[in-house]
């Protein structure tokens, strides 16, 4: 069946990844390997076959098939993305976060490379999620970077496919962070605040009341009210 050259170049790009078991496609590389094989499915090579080829690259790229990166790849953009499994830069990692397509897996330490490759995944998740929430604690006015962390929602090891997702992740203080990870307080669906009470330790009794405010919500991703719910229950608030 004759294809038009979009579907062709789409279909060599699907077989060079699992060719070459990557996401990460460099395009004379690509050229080189399945060019032939896209002038036989278009049943036309033309005068120019390569720059055609190019400009159905771009076509793809502006329409969102493709990632073009830093580095001058482009990158699968309808895929779940394994931090683990390559060397990704940090603008693909980003763009895999805004998709909702960064998998983070567990990897074991003695594997050197998986675990530098996961945590660049994980500095690429922090700073998704500072800038979701304007660089500022969610609860109060703490815009200090090292006082500021992406607290996951559903815990880290209770759902691996949503570690990487920024609807699981708020900007908290380290404060907040660790009130909100042991069950001080929690949220409800219109997420506003939930404590735990009575509260019996003075201290954070008066942080409660001086020095946490409304939930002040994010730029684009809101946390997903399945996340917070099940945290709610989690903690018994």
């Amino acid at each position: 069946m004759q294809l038009t050259w979009q579907q062709a170049v789409k279909a060599g790009l699907l077989r060079y990844a699992t060719k070459n078991s990557t996401v990460q496609i460099e395009r004379n590389r690509f050229l080189q390997q399945e060019l032939p094989r896209i002038i036989v499915d278009t049943v036309s090579a033309g005068k120019t076959p390569s720059q055609t080829v190019s400009r159905v690259l771009q076509e793809l790229r502006d329409d969102g098939f493709l990632f073009f990166s830093s580095t001058g790849l482009y990158t699968l953009n309808q895929v779940v993305i394994n931090a683990s499994s390559e060397d990704f830069p940090d603008d693909v990692l980003e763009n895999a976060i805004e998709k909702g397509f960064l998998e983070l897996p567990d990897v074991v330490t003695s594997s050197d490379d998986a675990v530098v490759r996961i945590r660049r995944g994980m500095n690429a998740l922090r700073k998704k999620t500072l800038s979701n929430y304007r660089n500022s604690c969610a609860l109060c006015d703490v815009n200090d970077p090292g006082l500021l962390v992406a607290s996951h929602i559903a815990r880290w090891a209770d759902h691996p496919e949503a570690r990487g997702l920024l609807s699981n992740t708020i900007c908290f203080c380290t404060l907040h962070d660790k009130l909100f990870e042991n069950g001080y307080f929690s949220m409800n669906d219109e997420l506003e605040l939930i404590w735990k009470s009575p509260q019996t330790i003075k201290v954070i009794d008066i942080w409660r009341q001086q020095c946490t405010i409304n939930f002040k919500f994010p730029q684009t991703i809101n946390p997903a009210l399945t996340f917070i719910n099940e945290h709610r229950i989690r903690v018994g608030l």
